[in-house]
């Protein structure tokens, strides 16, 4: 638990050396329930405790169904707008050196679903397959455009391809991390709850301070940060619906296991995807200026 004297907001000194924060504690923390299309989520988080200057609010599970209709982002966030997404949930911890040395880090959580914009009855996301071509193309639709005007992409991915092999549906775990400025490093969990939906569990997680990330990681550890997430990963539990397992029964009759590939290398970025919002294409700055002007 943190101590609130120790580990308080208030800032009136530099902390010297390398800095351990402390941010909410996870052991006292209550089971947080979804119901997503019939099939129940369930995991374990801290209550909502940002730093004051945190300007997005607590979005709390609703005890209803949610149906996952999601709204197109922006246009210049998703040039394709190829995919829509639901906000079901958003939480967000702040972490604080010791001895009034203030906010060293920020660690956050959000969950909304995914679904094509075009619904493709070629792709099923139940399966393997169709799941991993869904997760690679979305995460190019939404961070594969970004580049630097030396060509560069701003956003590097997938990182640490890792499967997730606790739930009764294909899982997989990755980074999304900036290729020169320190920004949020983003972890992704992606799991499909239909042939046609897919939930994104979110934890960007950032140190307060400046340089390069490797000089961020020498000034403010990252690990109290990371084993949060690590703990709210591994409370994850999902139980499917009759319907969706009934149609996870089905892939399974070619695909038993359900696995996802082991590993995958990041992709060649800048990238766009195509209105399917799958199928990746070469960047091209005038493809989609229609919807970003």
């Amino acid at each position: 638990m943190r101590n609130f004297i120790k580990y308080s907001s208030l800032e009136f000194r530099k902390h010297k050396g390398l800095c351990i924060p402390r941010g909410p504690s996870f052991s006292n923390t209550q089971k947080i329930r979804a119901n997503l299309l019939g099939n129940t989520l369930e995991f374990r988080a801290p209550k909502h405790a940002p730093v004051s200057t945190e300007s997005i609010e607590e979005k709390k599970l609703s005890p209803s169904v949610y149906d996952l209709e999601g709204r197109h982002p922006s246009n210049s966030s998703m040039p394709s707008q190829s995919w829509k997404s639901a906000d079901i949930f958003h939480r967000s911890w702040a972490f604080y050196g010791p001895w009034f040395t203030g906010h060293m880090g920020t660690a956050i959580c959000h969950i909304k679903g995914l679904s094509l914009s075009q619904p493709n009855t070629q792709f099923n996301f139940l399966h393997p397959k169709g799941f991993e071509s869904a997760i690679l193309g979305f995460i190019t639709a939404d961070w594969g455009h970004y580049l630097y005007d030396i060509g560069l992409p701003y956003f590097q991915a997938p990182l640490d391809w890792t499967p997730f092999n606790k739930l009764p549906v294909p899982a997989v775990s990755l980074l999304v991390e900036s290729t020169r400025v320190a920004t949020y490093r983003r972890k992704y969990i992606f799991f499909p709850i239909s042939r046609d939906n897919i939930v994104c569990i979110i934890f960007p997680y950032r140190q307060h301070c400046s340089g390069s990330q490797e000089e961020i990681d020498k000034k403010i550890s990252p690990k109290p940060m990371q084993d949060l997430i690590d703990n709210i990963i591994g409370s994850i539990r999902l139980t499917l619906s009759p319907e969706t397992q009934s149609a996870v029964d089905e892939v399974k009759k070619t695909c038993p296991d359900l696995s996802v590939s082991p590993d995958c290398a990041p992709l060649k970025w800048p990238a766009h995807v195509d209105k399917d919002g799958i199928t990746i294409v070469d960047y091209d700055e005038n493809l989609y200026l229609e919807t970003c002007g």
